[in-house]
């Protein structure tokens, strides 16, 4: 199953290792296996073989041994370096997704960084050579998306969505063509982020995933609720609700209630809005996802603003400005330490390269210094052996 195989066609009993018997079994029973893998390669001169099991030690240290980052970042490095000099491109794509996962949790540029290498070496191949592709391009721009980058999100959204479209992975298809509607969305291009929830919705009625029905019927709710379209926004978001609360995700129906209650109390309906509301904040509660909060109270706020209680209204529209700064502040915050990041990392690589020239340098001059002296000793040499001849004669 795994030998003399190329990396495609053991692909699906690799991620069996990787998902159920990394996480799961104890370290000598895991070396026993790698050490298996190992030695199969080698009676099979399978030499990726051989090198598989590096990586499924590499995986194993760092799902274990996180805490430990010096012999994570040292076995990275030392995988990396037999993967470059054996110009072996698959399994350099693969280490650097590890390392870029285990980056994130420490150097967010250093982990964009290793991103970048793997896109580089894994763009132009097909989902056939390099089946993890589509899910590696998901990753990359969810990570732009954590920054709230919305253009470098949209064009690896978009490298995602086109890859392997109704393939295994058809999670990462109708994530990424939904996401870059968010982007749109945010950017205030409403047109263009209909087309993509639309789209998102065709592949996830045609598939039968309710779930993501739900969603992008509720998105494409929100576009109408924007326009002030509220008749036609109002199905799409009960749907989104009922999809919702059938699988128990409730973050998600609480952000639909939230709207339906704004179209209510727009229409004049300000019991119903209110009842509304008070449910969407049980759920915000219980789910812990406070960045509805900026919406909630928004929506509590004109509650009481039209209930004629002004000082709840007033309080409840600071708390959402408050959350409102909170957000922005904590993506303010990630975007500067990032650029930190940045800095400190070219600061590092041209020190590297300033000690690179000087002992380029420095072994040049003493290169030339060595040739001097053999050319003066070779000279000495001659000129004693003429003088010798000429003493001789």
């Amino acid at each position: 199953m795994l030998a003399n195989r190329t990396f495609a066609q053991r692909y699906f009993f690799l991620e069996l290792i990787y998902d159920k018997f990394l996480p799961s079994e104890d370290s000598i029973r895991f070396y026993t296996r790698a050490e298996e893998i190992r030695q199969l390669g080698k009676e099979l001169h399978d030499r990726d073989l051989e090198l598989e099991a590096d990586l499924l030690l590499l995986n194993y240290i760092i799902h274990n041994n996180k805490n430990d980052k010096e012999q994570c970042i040292s076995n990275i490095n030392q995988l990396l370096k037999i993967a470059g000099s054996e110009r072996n491109k698959i399994l350099l794509a693969r280490i650097h997704a590890v390392a870029a996962d285990f980056y994130w949790e420490i150097n967010y540029e250093t982990s964009f960084q290793h991103m970048l290498a793997e896109y580089d070496i894994i763009k132009d191949m097909s989902v056939e050579e390099y089946p993890g592709k589509q899910k590696s391009l998901y990753q990359m721009g969810n990570s732009y998306w954590f920054f709230r980058d919305y253009f470098n999100t949209m064009r690896y959204m978009s490298e995602t969505a086109g890859t392997d479209i109704f393939g295994e992975n058809l999670y990462y298809t109708l994530q990424s063509t939904n996401t870059i509607g968010l982007c749109h969305q945010q950017l205030g291009n409403l047109d263009s982020a209909d087309y993509y929830f639309q789209r998102a919705n065709s592949i996830a009625v045609t598939v039968g995933n309710d779930a993501w029905d739900g969603i992008t019927s509720g998105n494409i709710g929100f576009d109408l609720y924007l326009r002030q379209q509220y008749d036609s926004a109002l199905p799409l978001l009960q749907k989104d609700l009922e999809l919702s609360e059938k699988r128990a995700d409730y973050g998600c129906a609480s952000g639909s209630l939230i709207i339906i209650a704004e179209i209510n109390l727009a229409k004049g309906n300000i019991t119903l809005a209110e009842e509304q509301s008070k449910q969407a904040r049980e759920w915000v509660q219980n789910t812990g996802e406070y960045s509805r909060l900026k919406s909630l109270y928004a929506l509590i706020s004109k509650i009481q603003e039209q209930k004629g209680n002004k000082e709840f209204a007033s309080v409840y529209r600071d708390s959402s400005l408050i959350v409102k700064d909170s957000l922005d502040a904590k993506v303010a915050a990630l975007n500067a330490l990032r650029l930190q990041q940045k800095t400190a990392l070219q600061k590092e690589r041209e020190a590297t390269e300033s000690s690179e020239k000087l002992i380029t340098i420095m072994t040049t001059f003493l290169a030339i210094i060595a040739i001097g002296v053999i050319v003066f000793s070779v000279m000495r040499l001659i000129i004693q052996f003429k003088s010798n001849n000429t003493v001789d004669a």
